[in-house]
C-alpha cells in the first residue's frame, strides 16, 4: 500500500464506505474544523427496523457557523434510546451483541462534544474489524489556511505524509487531479455505492437497502463477517484498476 489517504467529515456510526477506507488507506483524515452541516451525516445515520429505515441520531446544540470541532452534544442526549433503537431493530440479529459491545461504551462515556463521541466510536470500529488504517484530525495537522478546496486537500496529504488520495466521488466536482500531481499526490477514485454489497439484512420482506450504518452489516454477519466482505470487495476493486491500467 503507498501512503493512501482519505479524508472524510467525521460521522456516526459511519456506512460501509467509510470502513472499506478503514482498509484501504493507511490513514484515514477526520475533516473536523470545516463548517458544521445540519441534516449530514456528523450526528446522525441509518439503520434498518421492523418499520422500515430510520435514522440514528445524536442531538446537539446548534450555533450558526460552528465548527464540527465545536459541535456540542445536547443535554438532551440519551444513550439508552439509541440503543433500544438498535435492540428493537436487530433484536433477531445474529451478531447483536457484538455490535452493543462496541457501541454501548462510547455512547455512554459521557463525552460532551460529537467529535470526541465520533472518534471514539471511529477508533472503536478499527480495533472491531481489525484495520490498519490510522486515525487523525485534521485541526492537528499543521495546514495553513486557505480557501480553495482543492488546495486544502493538497495540503492535508502532505501534512498527512500522503502520496495518494482515496477520493470519494464527492469530491469529483471540484478536484482536478492535474492539480494534486503537481504537488506529487495521485488520486484514486473511489466509487463505492455501485459496488455496494449484499449481505443477509435484517428484514428480508423489505428488500435489501444499501447505505445503512455499519452496525446493519455487523448486526447481521459480525464484525469478522463484515472485515472479510470489506478486504475481499477491496481487493476485487484494486485488481479491477490494475486491470484497467490505473495505479491501485
Amino acid at each position: 500500500m503507498n501512503n493512501r489517504l482519505y479524508i472524510e467529515q467525521p460521522p456516526f456510526a459511519p456506512w460501509l464506505g467509510f470502513c472499506e477506507a478503514l482498509f484501504a488507506c493507511s490513514t484515514v483524515a477526520l475533516y473536523d474544523n470545516v463548517q458544521y452541516e445540519d441534516g449530514g451525516f456528523q450526528n446522525r445515520n441509518r439503520i434498518k427496523t421492523p418499520d422500515g429505515v430510520k435514522w440514528l441520531t445524536v442531538p446537539v446544540v446548534k450555533n450558526h457557523g460552528q465548527l464540527i470541532k465545536d459541535v456540542r452534544i445536547a443535554d438532551a442526549f440519551d444513550p439508552n434510546k439509541i440503543l433500544r433503537q438498535v435492540r428493537l431493530a436487530y433484536g433477531r440479529s445474529r451478531h447483536l451483541d457484538e455490535v452493543l459491545q462496541v457501541l454501548a461504551p462510547v455512547l455512554g462515556a459521557g463525552h460532551r462534544w460529537l467529535l470526541d463521541l465520533n472518534l471514539d466510536l471511529s477508533t472503536g470500529l478499527v480495533a472491531a474489524l481489525g484495520a490498519p488504517a490510522r486515525l487523525t484530525l485534521t485541526s492537528r495537522l499543521p495546514i495553513e489556511p486557505t480557501a480553495d478546496r482543492a488546495s486544502r486537500i493538497a495540503r492535508i496529504c502532505q501534512a498527512a505524509g500522503a502520496d495518494e488520495l482515496w477520493a470519494g466521488s464527492g469530491t469529483r466536482g471540484y478536484l482536478d487531479p492535474a492539480d494534486l500531481a503537481a504537488d506529487g499526490i495521485a488520486v484514486t477514485w473511489n466509487e463505492y455505492l455501485p459496488r455496494h454489497p449484499v449481505y443477509e439484512q435484517a428484514w428480508p420482506q423489505q428488500g435489501f437497502t444499501p447505505n445503512l450504518s455499519v452496525l446493519d452489516t455487523a448486526s447481521a454477519i459480525g464484525w469478522a463477517g463484515t472485515s472479510a466482505l470489506l478486504r475481499n470487495g477491496l481487493a476485487a476493486y484494486l485488481d479491477s484498476l490494475q486491470q484497467e491500467g490505473q495505479p491501485a
